[in-house]
This record gives structure tokens, C-alpha cells and sequence, in this order.
């Protein structure tokens, strides 16, 4: 893979399921100071060199490769979009790929409006992104399908915004949310679609979820306490026949073309008790009720990433980082600070650093996938990776999640 960030984000509904992706590119020359990911464009020459980073990294590496059966959203400026028309036309099906027009710079009006014709012609639906003026949402309101905004900068206007938008035909997406508190401000408003980092932080809630918190963290508990023995590991897992069946089916399907794993006893022999402790921790977080399956597809993302970028630096163990990866999402999954569960449980010093306070080399690992999920590239350098390298453990992190998924799912 060339050197190239590539990655997405989720397009989230009222209920918190995925809708979409949205994807972005940039080459770590393009990289500037990192501003909301929609309408994010302020020079016309950078706008056009990231469209075409990427045209030739979606030509490379395949848009289902990023978002699998989903929608993707596109964000180009409107002339990019206007010379690309046949390009877009066979990257995906009109009802997989959505274009999201750029309204900063604000554009040429009959520009913008050619554009929009032109990708509705070959069947698209259309986005704009960034805050529209009246006169643009005149304009084009009955011939749009969706209008992106940034929350920083249109929240004192999305209840007008949601009110004109209803009148027509188009969805308002909200990015940018960062905490809950301005995901529930946006439903109040009747927004539609929502993204941001808030998904991965712990809901405010008026009562612990206490029975589902105590009786995971004592099984987590003997799970990660580096002293307990094979046996109690094993007698452990073999206690629960529904989580021994699936355990077995998960490594297996890691596992693929290699041995077959017949018992929970064979799995600790071959692959450790470290790696399939992980493996049971992450059957015990698919288990957690009332929480959004993207949660847990970012939950092993950050695991896998993590491993793979351990294993490119070579100064930690893989299974280590993939363990501080798929447990950096357990304040978020329990609704409680990281710093409760992380007392609760008896981590390895390493691991508690990295969790709580991105210390060590684990640390630093996971604020590189942080880093990375965010679109932060500027912290990336310090990772001593080339951009070619992160991108293809993120990719390779996205297909183990679909790989697992379906695992679970069977």
C-alpha cells in the first residue's frame, strides 16, 4: 500500500446502528493541524489533491475492503466531483456510495448545482458538507438527500437547520459529537444521523448497571490475574458449555488451515493462556446487553491494530497489545470510568499504565491506534512507522473485525 492515512467513520441512526461510513484519505505531505472531519476543506488545491489521493487508494485497495456492505460517504468538492462522475460511476452501486459536496470555500452556485445534476444522473444520491446559507439550501434543498454539518459549528442553528431540511427531502447529519450530552442535544432537534468519539465513551447514567458490572468483572477478573493456573483457567471456561462452544468455534476461525482445536484444554496448550484469556474476554464483552455492535467492531479494531503495530515496533508482546486494545472500549461498554475497572481487576502493571494513562510501551501503542482511529495524524510520527505500514494494519484490523463478527454471529 502506498503512504497514504486511509480510514473511516461511522454513520451512526437514533438507535446507534450504523448507517454508513464515511471515508477519508490523506498523504502525510497534505497533513495539517487536524479540524472537524466534515467540511473540513479550506484550500481548493488541497481539496483536489486529497480527492485524488483518494480516487487512486480506493482503486487500490476497494471500497468493500473500508466499509464492507455499507454505505460509504465520499466528501469532495464539487468540481472533483464533476470530473470524477465516471470514476464514482464504477466504484460502487449508486445505493452503496453517496458524495458529499464541499460548501467550504464556498463554491460556485451554478458549479455546484451541475455537480449534483451530474451525480444524480448516473443514479447517485447526494450530500453537501459544511454549514449551508440560505440561499444554497434554497437552491438545492429538493435535490439533495443529506447535509452534513460540523456540531461546533451549526449547533446554535440545527434546530432551524432540521426544520427547513424536514420541509424537503434530505437527512441532517451531525459530526463532530463529541460526548453525549451533545448526542442527546442533537436528538432533541431531530437530527438524523450522528458521528463522532462519543460512541466510545462511558453514557452518564442515573443507576449502575450493577448484576451485568459485578458478574463480568469477577469472571475478568480471574481471567487476566496473571497467578491463576492453567486449571482454574481451564475449569473456568469448560464451566459455561456456551461459552466452551464458542470459544472453539472463534479460534478455530482465526485459526483457519491450521490445527483444529477440539477442547478448551488443547486451546490453552497451543495458543496460550494469555491469548485465549483475550479471546474469552472479548466473548464476555460481546455478551454485555443494550450496547451498539459498532462498539465491539471498534473494540477489535483497536486489538487488532494494536497487535499489529506491537509486532512492527517488536518492543511488546502482540498478545499484551491486543488485550489493552479490546479493553480500552470497557469503560464505555459498563458506563463506568476506567479507572473503577481497572481497580476491579488485577492487570498486569503495564496494562493498567497503558489504560490509564498511555504510559510504557503498551501505552504508546494504543495512543498510536487512537491516534490513528481519530484521523490525529499528526501525532503518528512518533510511532517510527511509515504511514504505508499503519494503514495496512488498519485495513487488515477492519477484515479481522468482519472475520470475527461473522464468527460470532454463526
Amino acid at each position: 500500500m502506498r503512504d497514504v492515512f486511509l480510514r473511516r467513520q461511522p454513520i451512526l441512526t437514533r438507535r446507534l446502528d450504523v448507517w454508513g461510513y464515511q471515508v477519508s484519505a490523506s498523504h502525510p505531505s497534505l497533513v495539517q493541524p487536524p479540524p472537524a472531519l466534515t467540511g473540513s476543506a479550506t484550500h481548493p488545491d488541497l481539496s483536489e489533491a486529497e480527492a485524488r489521493l483518494l480516487f487512486d487508494t480506493l482503486a487500490e485497495v476497494g471500497l468493500p475492503a473500508l466499509v464492507g456492505d455499507s454505505i460509504a460517504l465520499i466528501e469532495l468538492s464539487p468540481a472533483a466531483a464533476l470530473a470524477a462522475q465516471d470514476f464514482l460511476a464504477g466504484l460502487a452501486t449508486p445505493d452503496r456510495l453517496i458524495p458529499l459536496l464541499t460548501l467550504e470555500p464556498p463554491p460556485d452556485r451554478q458549479l455546484l448545482l451541475d455537480a449534483i445534476a451530474a451525480l444524480r444522473s448516473h443514479g447517485f444520491r447526494v450530500g453537501t458538507a459544511g454549514v449551508p446559507s440560505d440561499e444554497v439550501l434554497q437552491a438545492v434543498t429538493r435535490t439533495i438527500d443529506l447535509v452534513a454539518v460540523e456540531y461546533s459549528r451549526a449547533n446554535t442553528r440545527l434546530d432551524t437547520l432540521a426544520s427547513h431540511l424536514r420541509a424537503g427531502r434530505a437527512l441532517l447529519l451531525v459530526t463532530g459529537i463529541e460526548d453525549y450530552q451533545a448526542f442527546d442535544r442533537c436528538r432533541e432537534q431531530r437530527v438524523t444521523l450522528f458521528a463522532g468519539t462519543f460512541l466510545a465513551l462511558p453514557r452518564p447514567v442515573r443507576a449502575l448497571r450493577a448484576p451485568t458490572s459485578r458478574a463480568l468483572l469477577l469472571l475478568l477478573a480471574r481471567l487476566q490475574d496473571p497467578e491463576v493456573e492453567f486449571s482454574e483457567l481451564e475449569a473456568l471456561i469448560s464451566l459455561d458449555v456456551g461459552l466452551t462452544y464458542r470459544l472453539l468455534r472463534l479460534v478455530n476461525t482465526v485459526w483457519l488451515g491450521r490445527r483444529r482445536i477440539e477442547s478448551v484444554r488443547q486451546a490453552l496448550l497451543v495458543l496460550g493462556t494469555r491469548l485465549v484469556s483475550a479471546w474469552v474476554t472479548l466473548l464476555l464483552m460481546a455478551d454485555i446487553p443494550d450496547k451498539p455492535q459498532e462498539l465491539l467492531t471498534l473494540a477489535i479494531v483497536r486489538a487488532r491494530m494494536a497487535e499489529l503495530v506491537a509486532a512492527a515496533r517488536g518492543r511488546t508482546s502482540r498478545e499484551s497489545a491486543f488485550l489493552v486494545g479490546l479493553l480500552s472500549v470497557l469503560d464505555a461498554l459498563l458506563d463506568q470510568p476506567m479507572s473503577d475497572l481497572v481497580a476491579a481487576l488485577p492487570l498486569a502493571d503495564e496494562l493498567s499504565a497503558a489504560l490509564l494513562h498511555r504510559e510504557g510501551e503498551l501505552g504508546l501503542v494504543l495512543d498510536i491506534v487512537l491516534a490513528y482511529e481519530r484521523g490525529d495524524w499528526l501525532r503518528l510520527p512518533a510511532s517510527g512507522l511509515r504511514p504505508s505500514l499503519l494503514s495496512s494494519a488498519y485495513v487488515d484490523a477492519l477484515a479481522f473485525a468482519r472475520e470475527i463478527e461473522s464468527a460470532l454471529a454463526a
